[in-house]
């Protein structure tokens, strides 16, 4: 909604793209925005991008380096919530219902043990997280793991052994959601991406959407979507329009009240976890949306009429505490015009690269150790291999087998990103390095948009390396990997 100087609020649509506005001019201090992104940079929070939007309009969109705000972000887990909203809409369309069981969708692939006890489990069972297989009950995600490295990923789902009965507990299994993603999938006979791009993404004007799939073409329907952050936004904009997008019912009203309503079951049990899109009643109010791995969040605050999008590479769960701080009145505000130079400085200064460092020479290390491929056993990181190639002028590149894809980086000796189409899909992505001993290198290696963001300190010897691998959005904390050199 958009605001009028007389607090009076009217619709719009921002199909092509959000409307700006001071933040004074929607009721939000610019001074305290601004201390909010001083906040994320000072305190090293790892946020990519902060989107703020009140009545409508963006007060700030702020892109902080190495992500330049132009490439599509991976959502993580925020997925789920974009599957729960393509579920609606399959439901509306009559493709699916939440009684309908799951394995008669994948006859090519039912599982050997498809007793009678997994025979029910429904597409609400895996909407709402509670399909009784015995997945998410370990920290870690391990099932999630273990279903990348295999070859069918539906058919590794399907196979998990049953822990208890459908539709009694409830579990965080992403493979579930690989499993309902797909069944959208196969009854709209097209990928959940293609479902998403011709019923959802289209009509609400989002472009560009980069969704991984597996080796049978389905979405993931856990995770790995990637979108613009504006574009995320929108999502939350039409929920806050009841499914209503410029006169269009996109998603049923009704599924949308449901979805935004706060679980009823108490944690582990059946009700606790709703549609997968996370609700609470905070004593400020109400609030709902998606959050994923590495501080991907969409929130919606109904009760303030306002979304705040957040993309991470790290930890950027005190953002919108101090975005909600910045909120002062219903109302206009006075002007403020010198906090909101302020502020815009402060925007610009979040995408600047950091000032380059010397360059520290080559050890005489670095010559024997260029070139050669030291492979590590299976591990948290996702690492499977890394090379490391000296050039005679200072060049330096880093190439490094993750999942089994080889991605190549070159290497900046200097602290700051080369940034180039290096990582997954082909996004930005950098590297940097320092040599801190004769045979011990720091290497920085970000994903950048794809979130993974790893920091590795490296100790070489002539037949094996060993790493302390640290990733700042969770995967692996100090661990301790042993990687061989290849003969």
């Amino acid at each position: 909604m958009c605001l009028t100087s007389e607090g009076q609020s009217f619709p719009y649509w921002p199909s092509q793209e959000w409307r700006t506005a001071p933040p004074e001019s929607q009721g939000i201090d610019s001074q305290k925005l601004a201390a909010a992104i001083d906040q994320a940079i000072e305190k090293h929070l790892g946020v990519h991008s902060l989107l703020v939007i009140r009545h409508g309009y963006a007060v700030v969109d702020a892109a902080f380096y190495p992500y330049d705000g132009r490439t599509p972000h991976d959502l993580a887990s925020v997925t789920k919530t974009v599957t729960s909203v393509l579920t609606g809409v399959a439901v509306a369309q009559g493709l699916i219902r939440l009684d309908q069981p799951v394995l008669p969708l994948f006859p090519n692939e039912r599982p050997t043990n498809a007793e009678r006890q997994k025979q029910k489990i429904t597409i609400g069972d895996l909407l709402r997280m509670e399909s009784g297989l015995d997945c998410g009950y370990a920290p870690g995600e391990r099932e999630l793991e273990q279903m990348k490295r295999s070859t069918n990923w539906v058919q590794f789902a399907l196979s998990l052994p049953m822990k208890y009965d459908s539709g009694t507990q409830s579990s965080y299994c992403s493979p579930g959601y690989h499993l309902l993603g797909s069944a959208i999938g196969a009854s709209a006979g097209m990928s959940e991406a293609v479902f998403g791009e011709k019923y959802l993404f289209a009509p609400l004007g989002i472009r560009g959407v980069v969704w991984a799939h597996d080796a049978q073409s389905r979405s993931h329907g856990w995770g790995d979507s990637h979108m613009l952050p504006q574009d995320v936004a929108k999502i939350g904009y039409l929920y806050l329009h009841g499914g209503n997008w410029d006169g269009k019912q996109i998603v049923p009203a009704d599924w949308v009240a449901v979805s935004t309503a706060a679980p009823t079951g108490v944690p582990g049990g059946h009700g606790a976890m709703g549609y997968l899109w996370h609700v609470t009643n905070e004593p400020n109010g109400r609030q709902y949306g998606g959050i994923g791995r590495g501080g991907q969040s969409l929130i919606v605050w109904p009760d303030l009429e306002m979304i705040v999008v957040s993309m991470a590479g790290g930890n950027a769960g005190q953002i919108a505490e101090l975005v909600r701080q910045a909120v002062e009145s219903d109302r206009a505000l006075a002007p403020n015009p010198v906090a909101y130079a302020h502020l815009k400085e402060q925007v610009r200064y979040a995408g600047e690269p950091p000032a380059a460092r010397p360059s520290s020479p080559l050890p005489s290390m670095a010559a024997s150790i260029s070139g050669a491929v030291y492979e590590f056993p299976v591990n948290a990181s996702r690492l499977d291999s890394l090379s490391l190639t000296f050039g005679k002028n200072g060049e330096a590149r880093v190439d490094v087998g993750y999942y089994g894809q080889l991605l190549s980086f070159p290497i900046n000796l200097d602290g700051v990103y080369r940034l180039g189409p290096n990582g997954p899909f082909h996004m930005p992505a950098g590297a940097t390095g320092k040599w801190i001993a004769d045979n011990e290198l720091l290497l920085d290696v970000n994903f950048v948009a794809n979130i993974n963001h790893y920091m590795l300190d490296i100790r070489f010897d002539r037949d094996q390396i060993e790493v302390t691998a640290t990733e700042a959005s969770g995967l692996i904390r100090n661990g301790h990997l042993i990687g061989k050199r290849r003969s």
